[in-house]
């Protein structure tokens, strides 16, 4: 038995039920950021009113990332899992502040950003799976 193993053995149900929530809350997140994106595309293909959707929607799972820093530390996940929470919310951030710079070069960002976004929501959400399935 390796120590891998006899550390996931010990762990407690209630310490596995959180791990398997902060999976749940990255994939969720992931999720929500594909259905902004969607909703984007609508304001860009069908019609601009959609935009009021794409800037309302954002604050539904926005703060999805603090609740996934809470559930890491109270599932003693790794630095990696803390990371990505933070990472997520300075990435937020970003969005916020190239959304209202309409007519820059810097704007054009924001859809790429919301791509790293999801890029690392759904990264981070295959990690996660894979260290707590073991």
């Amino acid at each position: 038995m390796t120590t891998t193993d006899w550390v996931m053995k010990t762990v407690s149900r209630r310490t596995r039920w959180v791990r398997y929530s902060y999976v749940g809350l990255l994939a969720l997140f992931a999720v929500c950021v594909v259905v902004q994106i969607y909703i984007a595309g609508m304001a860009v293909f069908i019609d601009p009113a959609n935009w009021g959707m794409h800037m309302g929607f954002v604050h539904a799972f926005e703060l999805l990332p603090l609740l996934m820093l809470v559930v890491a530390f109270l599932g003693g996940l790794p630095r990696t899992f803390k990371a990505i929470p933070v990472v997520l919310s300075v990435l937020i951030s970003v969005q916020y502040a190239t959304a209202h710079l309409y007519g820059s070069y810097v704007a054009a960002i924001h859809p790429v950003n919301g791509m790293v976004i999801l890029g690392v929501a759904v990264d981070g959400t295959k990690r996660a799976w894979s260290q707590v399935a073991r």
